[in-house]
Order: structure tokens, then sequence, then C-alpha cells
């Protein structure tokens, strides 16, 4: 995380994340895997598979916003 001012604040970019559709998304997915997991619908191998999944998912997107980013 670069703490540049120019790049914001560590506040800002903690802001910035919480309010991210992508973030809650991750979130939602991570809880419904530890639900899953829990109650024994899914073994210990899918929810590695699907948390490593719900996580690709977050980093491409960001990945993606921040192309756009650069581009403008």
């Amino acid at each position: 995380m670069n703490l540049n001012p120019a790049y914001g604040t560590w506040w800002e970019k903690t802001k910035a994340i919480l309010r991210s559709r992508k973030f809650w998304a991750l979130m939602a997915s991570l809880v419904a895997i530890a639900g899953g997991l829990l109650t024994q619908q899914i073994d210990t191998w899918q929810a590695i598979q699907a948390a490593v999944a719900a996580l690709a998912m977050y980093s491409t997107g960001v990945a993606i916003e921040d192309s756009g980013l650069a581009r403008r």
C-alpha cells in the first residue's frame, strides 16, 4: 500500500475499500463458504477452492478497475 499523500491517506483508502461492492461481495462469499464448511455441506478442499476463486474474483475486479483509472 502506497502511503504517498498524492495517493490519499491510509484512512481514505480504507474507507474506499469499505464502500466497495467488490469487497462486500468477497465478504459475502467468504461467509457463505464458512457457513457451508461449518454445516458440513462442503468439505475443506471445496472450501479452499471456493475461497481461492472468490479472492481471484476480487483481485481481478480491482485490477480491471485500476486499469481503467490509469487510462483516464
